[in-house]
Parts: structure tokens; C-alpha cells; sequence
């Protein structure tokens, strides 16, 4: 063996012999460690019960009890908010209305408690036209406000959708210059269709100042506008006694009745009538136009075909209205039944009559003007008097003249040379 071999070999066997030493070292140090870690752990765990046991119970509940008993008392229950109450007082005062008119003032009227400004659009072919409102100032500019249908607003998402809408006037530029006739800086708006026999026939649009209208008054106002409608369907059926004088007393309700449209206005009666103006004697009552179609589209909403299938008994053909008999000398004495008949076809005429006015407001202006409204408005007059026919019974459709008391009182304003030659 060569001397470089030897030494390698040998210096091989040193490092080797002193890696064996090492790993020796190292594992006993290691198991030392161990040892006194488990010993640390075990003194440890004999502390802490030493101290578990010193713990006074009592004490900590003492502690506990004199913490609680200077703690304020806690809040009453949150009661819900009026809403409830909000809306059943609103209800009750729409119920009051007794026409169609009436319906919607008393609804615009309450709705005006939930936002700023509320105001209904009656529509009528492509256009919704302002016909009432509340908050706005001044009151008749909202019915100088014609809003096309086809235009992009609020107004005709609604018209197509037949659903409410609310949200910020910032969304819809196009409503704010539609209804800039009317003033303000509305942040909030909600419109909410009417619907009437399954058909839209209005809009009642609101506003706010704030960001937006709650979503629980919203609510409240859709419920109010779908109880009007509904209200109003059923006027058709059974009309009411008109209840705007509830509550007073007798004497007020006559001076009310009595005091015209001032009056009312003031008292919070929509100005739906005059003070009743007799029928001359002589007053004749003319058929509809030959051929016309008493199912086509009209602003009169109850059709004749809608009322007919109403009753259970088949309707009575249309015919022209006989004057009036001569005053007797003595008033007959009606039966209850007889009574109620006579009621109910008045309250169908101011009924059918009301509606007349209220799509054709600027007619019926411009007829009482003019002394031409019967020419103005022929075809809606005619189709209501055809409802008329079909709705009330022939003994009191023929001694009487209500419908036509009707037209003078409503549509002239008690002026019966306003309704021009009919």
C-alpha cells in the first residue's frame, strides 16, 4: 500500500470514529431535553389545579348578580310601526267617496299624507292627462300637464309593465320635463296604475324631496290605489249614499249641500256636483247614434254589455225617454222598494255622468263656454244614457228624468242652456 492510500484510509477512520461520538452526544442531550420538558409540563399542570381550586365561586356570582341589578332597565317592546293604522284610516276615507270623482279625490287626498306631492293622470288614448292633485302649487297647474304615452317616462313604464314603480327622478330625465309644468325638484318618485276592470285608467304619480319614497309607505299607497279601484268597480253595482258628511251633524251636512261647490271644496268634498237644478219638464232624452257600438272603446269604463252581465235579468232595450208626466197634485207615496229603485238609478246617473266629466274636463269647459256641450261630447253622453237604459228599471226610467238632471247639474253646472240643442 502506498503512503497516500494509508493516509487516506486512516483519516477516513478518525472522521468516522468521531461522527459515531457525535450522534452518541446529541441523542443523549436530546433525551435530557425531553425528560425535563415532560417534568416542566407535569409541574405546570399541578399549578394550574392548585389555583382551580382556589377559585370562589360565590364571589364570581356575587359579582355577576350586582352587575346585573345596575344595568337600566331594558326598552319597552318595539310596537310595529302605524302603518296599520295609517292605512285603515286612509281606507275609510277613501270609502267615503260615493262617484267616481269623488274615489279619486278622496285617494289623491290621502296619499298626499305619505309623500310631498301627489297628483292623478287620467289616461286617455296615448297621453295620461293631469286631472287632480295634491301639494302642488299652483293646484291647477297639474291639469295643464299632457303626458304622451310614448314618450320615455315614468308614465309609460307603468302603462306598459301595469306595475308600480319607485325609485330617483335622476333615473328618468324624461319624467322631470314632462312634468316641469308643475315646478319643484322631486328627488323620490312612485307611480302606481289604476286599474279598472282589468284596464289601466289612470296613474297616480308621487314625489319627495328626499332620495326616495320608504318602501312602506309605497306599499300603503299601492294598497290605497287598488282599494279605489276596486271601490270604484263596484260603485257600478251597488252605488252608495255618498258619506263626505260624515261624522257632522245634520245641519252642516245640509249647509254643506246647500253652500255649492265652495262649500264642498272647503269642507274637503270633491267638486263632483252643484247644487241639483230641476229638469225642465219638457226635457227630451234621444237614442244613441243608429249603429253605434256599445262595446267599442270609450272613456265611459262600464259598458253596457259590462253592466248588463252584472244583473240577473236580462237588460231592457234602449229607448228614448218620454217627458215627464204633469206635476200630480200630491207626491205618491212609494213603497221602500220603490224608494231604493229610484235612489239607485239616481246615484247610476251621477255615476255614468261624473265619469263623463271627469275624462273631458276641458270640454266640458269649453261647452260651458260655448253652450255646446251636448255637440262636444254627443258620443259619450249617448253611450251613457244607452248604460243608463240597460241599468235601471222602464217604470222609473220613464217618469223620470234623472240622467238628464244629471247633465245639467254635472256636466253644465246647472246651466241647462250649457248643454246646447240636444
Amino acid at each position: 500500500m502506498s503512503l497516500e492510500e494509508d493516509l487516506k484510509s486512516r483519516t477516513l477512520a478518525l472522521i468516522s470514529q468521531q461522527m459515531a461520538n457525535w450522534v452518541v452526544e446529541i441523542q443523549r442531550q436530546i433525551g435530557d431535553r425531553q425528560a425535563s420538558l415532560v417534568q416542566s409540563l407535569d409541574d405546570l399542570q399541578e399549578t394550574v389545579a392548585a389555583y382551580d381550586e382556589k377559585i370562589n365561586e360565590s364571589d364570581i356570582q356575587a359579582a355577576i348578580a350586582e352587575v346585573l341589578a345596575n344595568q337600566p332597565p331594558p326598552p319597552p317592546p318595539v310596537v310595529a310601526a302605524p302603518g296599520y293604522e295609517r292605512l285603515k284610516a286612509s281606507l275609510a276615507e277613501v270609502d267615503k267617496g260615493s262617484s267616481l270623482s269623488e274615489v279619486l279625490t278622496y285617494l289623491v287626498n290621502e296619499v298626499g299624507h305619505y309623500v310631498d306631492r301627489a297628483a292623478m293622470f287620467i289616461v286617455k288614448g296615448p297621453s295620461a292627462i293631469g286631472w287632480y292633485g295634491r301639494g302642488i302649487n299652483p293646484p291647477e297647474a297639474v291639469k295643464q300637464v299632457n303626458v304622451s304615452l310614448n314618450a320615455d317616462t315614468v308614465f309609460r313604464n307603468v302603462h306598459n309593465s301595469r306595475h308600480a314603480l319607485r325609485g330617483s327622478a335622476a333615473h328618468t330625465p324624461g319624467t322631470a320635463q314632462a312634468l316641469a309644468r308643475i315646478g319643484g325638484n322631486p328627488q323620490g318618485i312612485l307611480a302606481v296604475p289604476l286599474m279598472l276592470r282589468d284596464k289601466l285608467a289612470a296613474i297616480l304619480y308621487c314625489d319627495t324631496d328626499k332620495d326616495e319614497i320608504p318602501a312602506p309607505d309605497a306599499d300603503l299607497i299601492e294598497v290605497l290605489v287598488m282599494f279605489a279601484g276596486k271601490s270604484i268597480d263596484l260603485l257600478s253595482v251597488a252605488p252608495k249614499v255618498s258619506t263626505a258628511s260624515s261624522g257632522v251633524n245634520r245641519d252642516r251636512a245640509a249647509a254643506i249641500k246647500a253652500g255649492g261647490e265652495e262649500v264642498r271644496e272647503r269642507a274637503g268634498i270633491p267638486r263632483a256636483a252643484a247644487p241639483p237644478v230641476a229638469a225642465p219638464a219638457a226635457a227630451a232624452a234621444s237614442h244613441p247614434p243608429a249603429g253605434a257600438d256599445h262595446h267599442a272603446s270609450s272613456t265611459v269604463m262600464f259598458s253596457a254589455a259590462q253592466v248588463a252581465s252584472l244583473r240577473s235579468q236580462p237588460p231592457t232595450p234602449a229607448r228614448p225617454a218620454a217627458p215627464p208626466p204633469p206635476p200630480p197634485a200630491a207626491a205618491p207615496v212609494l213603497s221602500p222598494e220603490e224608494q231604493k229603485a229610484h235612489e239607485d238609478a239616481k246615484r247610476f246617473a251621477r255615476l255614468v255622468v261624473s265619469e263623463i266629466k271627469l275624462y273631458n274636463e276641458a270640454k266640458v269647459n269649453e261647452g260651458r263656454r260655448h253652450k255646446d256641450i251636448y255637440e262636444r261630447l254627443k258620443e259619450d253622453i249617448e253611450r251613457g244614457r244607452q248604460m243608463y237604459a240597460d241599468r235601471v228599471a222602464p217604470h222609473v226610467r220613464d217618469s223620470t228624468n234623472y240622467f238628464y238632471d244629471e247633465l245639467v247639474r254635472i256636466l253644465a253646472g246647472g246651466d241647462q242652456g250649457a248643454l246646447g240643442p240636444m
